[in-house]
């Protein structure tokens, strides 16, 4: 599916595990070759902090304020299409996100669910989290079906891929196709 004006963003949901920065990255690869200017973002990125604000334990409210300023110095230096990668659970979040990135109406920016199987996905957390936070591999385990079951019921999302028999770089090409880049 290919747009008719090119999305200014694209947003990729889906649980730990999915793809997602994966995905980023073999899109930042994908448009470098298509000598396409970009930025990538992980939000989870842009909330890390200690302590959080009581009203803002989550880092949501921070996430979206860091996100309106590095997405407006992104394109202060010309950077025309940014991939967020970020779990969306909700839509006042989702929503505060695209007002943060300068969205007049949601169709603006695409919202693009990365789902796997559980098979996939554990392999995948298994692989990471053998070198990197072995203590979040059994929470994010037993959170998956929760999660993902959230996901399919709030509907955030504009597509979904189903990743478990692509490449990162198929998914991204697809990706890459939804956002009209």
């Amino acid at each position: 599916m290919t747009v008719s004006v090119p999305a200014a963003a694209v947003l990729l949901n889906g649980s730990s595990g999915v793809g997602k920065s994966r995905t980023l990255l073999e899109l930042g690869v994908l448009l470098g070759e298509r000598n396409t200017s970009h930025a990538l973002i992980d939000l989870d990125h842009l909330s890390l902090s200690w302590p959080r604000p009581s009203d803002d334990p989550w880092g949501g409210r921070i996430a979206r304020d860091n996100l309106a300023a590095v997405a407006g110095n992104y394109r202060g230096s010309g950077i025309d299409r940014l991939a967020i990668a970020h779990v969306f659970t909700d839509w006042a979040h989702l929503n505060g996100c695209r007002a943060a990135l300068g969205a007049a109406s949601a169709g603006e920016i695409p919202v693009v669910r990365l789902r796997a199987s559980r098979h996939v996905v554990e392999q995948r957390l298994r692989s990471r989290h053998a070198t990197e936070a072995p203590w979040e591999l059994d929470a994010f385990l037993a959170g998956y079906e929760g999660l993902t079951r959230a996901l399919d019921d709030v509907g955030l999302d504009d597509h979904v891929i189903d990743v478990d028999t692509l490449s990162p770089r198929e998914v991204a090409e697809q990706v890459a196709d939804i956002a009209g880049w």
